[in-house]
């Protein structure tokens, strides 16, 4: 199968010369959190009020640095040979370097195995990113812990109050929370799924800029060619204007709008013309 014979991809438009890749995967029309690729589990865990949202011991703060160091430069390579990194829209964050110097909200397409590492080189800055619970029980759990992975709780009033507690913190303390908003990662898809209202809830209780970005492909040309198929995309990121929330609106009505610009500008950013999704998930 053809991606261009999937409903979504006939209904989508783009600016001309934007690349799709197609790897003839199935993607679903209708379900937008269906997911694509199961989560193998290799160690059980507990994400309700016991965990560790907030872990400021010495011990965390050592593996988290060690992992950064450890693996910062294999991501990197990986990131800038096997998938060809191109960083655009970088003079958005210089230019506002004064808005953007305390804690802020980032949001981008979910779209490969890399992408929040893609996002962290782009932005020079170390992310904290809420994640399904399960990923936490996969092979690269540690992985994904020590570069600022947060569970999502089981849902009790006493969790939540925790995960939401931490976040605050971090954001007080003016780092990056990164966010997925589409919530399930579709490997190389091209249009932007609904957003869920997480990230903008966030940026509203914050009053804190919300910097979009798109996770956009290019042809793999040359000698990329060496590091992966031909079909494999390369990958760009395009960093757009900061959205800065009106705390004075209404909580309801402001969510709302967040959602739907970065939506806007992430199709925008990623050449998207006319999406085939709606901006918001029901």
């Amino acid at each position: 199968m053809k991606v261009t014979d999937n409903l979504k991809y006939r209904e989508m438009e783009l600016v001309p010369g934007e690349y799709v890749p197609d790897l003839g995967i199935d993607y679903p029309t209708d379900d937008p959190l269906f997911r694509l690729r199961p989560v193998t589990p290799v160690r059980s865990y507990a994400n309700d009020a016991s965990y560790p949202y907030l872990d400021d011991s010495l011990s965390f703060r050592i593996k988290r640095h060690l992992t950064y160091f450890i693996a910062d430069v294999p991501l990197r390579l990986a990131c800038y040979t096997m998938h060809g990194l191109k960083v655009e829209g970088k003079e958005n964050l210089r230019k506002n370097r004064d808005i953007l110097k305390g804690g802020i909200v980032t949001v981008s397409n979910h779209c490969f195995a890399l992408d929040a590492i893609c996002v962290y080189l782009a932005l020079g800055r170390r992310l904290w990113i809420p994640m399904l619970a399960d990923l936490f029980t996969s092979k690269p759990w540690w992985l994904l812990t020590y570069f600022g992975g947060i569970p999502l709780t089981d849902g009790s009033l006493s969790a939540t109050k925790k995960f939401n507690e931490a976040f605050d913190t971090h954001n007080q303390r003016g780092e990056v929370v990164h966010i997925f908003p589409e919530a399930r990662s579709w490997l190389y898809y091209k249009p932007l799924r609904p957003f869920q209202k997480g990230a903008f809830t966030m940026a509203y209780k914050w009053g804190c800029p919300i910097v979009p970005m798109s996770i956009s492909y290019r042809p793999r040309t040359g000698i990329y060619r060496l590091f992966g198929s031909a079909e494999k995309p390369l990958i760009s990121v395009r960093i757009g204007e900061p959205i800065i929330p009106d705390t004075a609106a209404p909580r309801k009505t402001e969510v709302e709008r967040l959602c739907v610009a970065s939506h806007e500008e992430i199709c925008r950013l990623g050449g998207i013309v006319k999406n085939p999704w709606p901006a918001i998930t029901d």
